[in-house]
């Protein structure tokens, strides 16, 4: 009975008011009126104030609908799970991403899978890549796109792709005359740099240290995509992972291979806990193919 209670409690807080929650449910008004009442009853706490015939959720109330709709999302999953094995369907792939990578990347994967797969559905969420890892250790997603290390118990990892770090510009540029780019040619050069919490950047703060050089930082911004767009209007030079880079080729860029340079690698993360499932194995191969195409058509790579 509470299932259903709790059912009529988070149709009342979606829809907004008695009247449309119960047409949703299709249930009379009363109806839904008097299972609430049982809920009060049942946690010993108002949860709806009623004023003029309308009801407002109380603090308890909205506090109460997050984790209603977390548990009744756990149950839709495991109603869709086993309707698939009936079906024959292969079910959802649930995973997290950076947001650099659904720009190009991510939708030409989707949409390439697709074909084969046509009875995929797809629940893509969009983090850094700390809270990747962290959404794959609580099961909330399938898979997540990470960069190592990763050192959480209960996430493990394999192989993605790996990708070198190139020197983005743009076309009018004059450096962008030459093959390939070397660290002394950036000096002086104004530079777009992601921001010091991106994982790659303390990589790029070294080489410069290494080599006795002193980067001249015109603009620091979180974002890939922000870095190609600020580098498309003659901001500065960009030093991204190439394949990241790659997405943005088309706002009048150009990439350089750099020297010397560092490795960019990325993983397909997933729960310790649990072996990838047969669609996110060949998810997982699909996505590496699609990644060598993209890094082939620029031919930039040594």
């Amino acid at each position: 009975m509470l299932y259903r209670q709790l059912e009529v409690f988070r149709a009342v807080i979606d829809a907004g008011t008695a009247t449309a929650a119960a047409q949703r449910l299709d249930m009379s008004q009363p109806a839904v009126s008097q299972h609430l009442a049982q809920l009060e009853e049942e946690f010993g706490v108002v949860l709806f104030a009623r004023e003029r015939g309308r009801l407002y959720p109380t603090e308890q109330a909205l506090a109460l609908y997050d984790e209603v709709a977390f548990a009744f999302e756990g149950i839709e999953r495991v109603v869709n799970l086993a309707h698939s094995f009936r079906t024959r369907s292969t079910g959802t792939l649930r995973m997290a991403v950076p947001h650099s990578m659904c720009e190009h990347l991510l939708p030409r994967m989707i949409a390439r899978f697709s074909e084969e797969h046509p009875n995929v559905r797809y629940a893509v969420q969009l983090a850094s890549y700390e809270a990747i890892v962290a959404k794959v250790a609580a099961r909330e997603v399938d898979i997540g796109i990470a960069k190592p290390p990763i050192q959480h118990p209960g996430v493990s990892h394999q192989p993605l792709f790996d990708c070198p770090t190139v020197c983005v510009l743009p076309k009018n540029h004059p450096l962008a005359a030459q093959p390939r780019l070397k660290l002394t040619d950036l000096k002086g050069e104004p530079l777009v740099m992601i921001g010091r919490h991106m994982p790659w950047r303390h990589e790029i703060d070294a080489l410069f240290r290494r080599n006795n050089l002193a980067p001249n930082i015109r603009l620091e911004t979180h974002a890939v995509g922000a870095a190609c767009g600020f580098v498309a209007c003659g901001i500065g030079i960009a030093l991204l992972p190439e394949l990241l880079a790659a997405q943005y080729r088309e706002r009048s860029l150009v990439l350089r291979p750099l020297t010397p340079t560092f490795t960019h690698r990325f993983v397909i993360a997933y729960p310790s806990a649990m072996h990838m499932s047969a669609v996110a194995l060949r998810f997982a191969k699909d996505l590496r193919a699609v990644a060598e195409e993209m890094l082939g058509e620029g031919g930039i790579s040594p």
